[in-house]
């Protein structure tokens, strides 16, 4: 079947978080493994728009957000709820819809789904100006209540968790447009996994108590050399798997500076395998990014959180901590501290994993958010294309 005879689907992602990427994949992953009648086609519309100033914008964001985090929290606060800021960030909408119409235009899709809020504005208005009239799903991507998420012509919003459709429900969105459905997250989280097996591909130590140690796509986990250089005190071996995602910077300095580390250590840059780097170990040490939290919950994983950048992130912390399914360091000091606990205390870890089967909801969300998906296009939509004329006009 070409793709001319299937029904299209775009999902708009974003590019200043790996979490918004490997969402929109997950819904695509589930859909290519049972409707082959469907045609998903996953777009940046930054890195479509402007792929230069994308790629700049993208590292100043990152930068700014591990240099000031401080900051960032104080804008996300600040931003929270609807006020004058609106009018700001419909500016920013604004930038290179054009661009994003005549993809729209030339996909002729039947929904749009958007993993990230500033493709959310775009759509939503594309939808104001009347360019468009299509089924628009928004997947929020973390559990937060943040104003930058919320349109007026977004139909659906999939959450990942009661406690953000009832947010959403205090910001004034009816309660039939939200759809708990969990974070979409890969299906192969769900998969079955041989830990002996996995540890011999990844030389590890069979008999070494394992801790995963990663700061999500992009590699930011703030102070964690110095912490980690902290660890030498441990009164017995264990062994690090660190991932320092695409900062290549954060690698080479961890090669060089904790190569004559007592314990063992395995560093690598990006993978695409970290489930199985999960699987084989006793729990993780991570920054709060909404994937990240969701994944963990799929593999029943105990978290340790530390150095998470605030914003959304402080909004998924609370999630995990207050239920009891995660684990907070609050410095360097403390995450020695609560590792000693975990590594020594069997217990804590059986008690945070049975805490996190009343999250195991995260497990099918992918597939849970396709059925909401189809359901939304059974609804007849129509494209309606007007004539593109100059956007200085709108």
């Amino acid at each position: 079947m070409s793709n001319s005879e299937k029904s299209e689907i775009l999902i708009l992602a974003g590019h200043y978080g790996e979490g918004h990427k490997q969402a929109a994949l997950a819904i695509k992953e589930a859909f290519n493994h049972k409707y082959t009648d469907i045609h998903v086609t996953i777009i940046d519309p930054a890195k479509e728009v402007h792929p230069i100033l994308e790629s700049i914008s993208r590292n100043l964001f990152l930068r700014g957000v591990k240099v000031f985090p401080s900051i960032y929290n104080y804008i996300y606060e600040k931003t929270r709820y609807p006020n004058d800021s609106r009018t700001l960030l419909k500016g920013i909408n604004r930038l290179g819809i054009d661009h994003v119409f005549e993809i729209i235009s030339d996909i002729q899709p039947e929904i749009i789904v958007c993993t990230c809020p500033i493709a959310a504005g775009m759509i939503a208005t594309l939808k104001e100006y009347g360019l468009i009239d299509i089924p628009t799903v928004t997947v929020i991507t973390d559990h937060t209540v943040h104003s930058y998420w919320i349109y007026k012509t977004t139909d659906i919003y999939l959450v990942g968790s009661a406690v953000v459709s009832q947010g959403l429900q205090k910001l004034g969105i009816d309660k039939e447009r939200i759809k708990v459905t969990g974070i979409p997250i890969n299906p192969k989280f769900s998969n079955h996994f041989n830990q002996q097996a996995l540890k011999k591909k990844h030389q590890l130590d069979e008999n070494l108590p394992t801790v995963l140690i990663s700061g999500g796509g992009y590699g930011i986990i703030k102070d964690i050399i110095p912490a980690l250089k902290l660890m030498e005190r441990m009164p017995f071996k264990i062994q690090f798997i660190i991932t320092c995602g695409h900062n290549h910077r954060l690698y080479q300095r961890m090669k060089q500076q904790l190569e004559s580390s007592k314990h063992h250590l395995v560093i690598t840059g990006y993978v695409d395998y970290i489930e199985e780097l999960m699987a084989v170990s006793d729990f993780m040490v991570s920054k709060a990014g909404g994937l990240t939290v969701s994944e963990a919950i799929a593999m029943n994983l105990p978290l340790l959180l530390y150095k998470s950048i605030g914003g959304q992130e402080q909004d998924n912390t609370n999630f995990v901590i207050d239920r009891k399914a995660a684990l907070l360091a609050k410095d360097e000091h403390d995450l020695y501290a609560k590792m000693i606990q975990l590594l020594t205390h069997p217990e804590l870890i059986s008690m945070i994993q049975r805490n996190i089967q009343d999250l195991k909801q995260q497990r099918n969300a992918a597939s849970l958010a396709v059925q909401v998906i189809l359901k939304a296009m059974s609804h007849k939509s129509a494209l309606r294309i007007r004539q593109l004329f100059s956007f200085e006009s709108i």
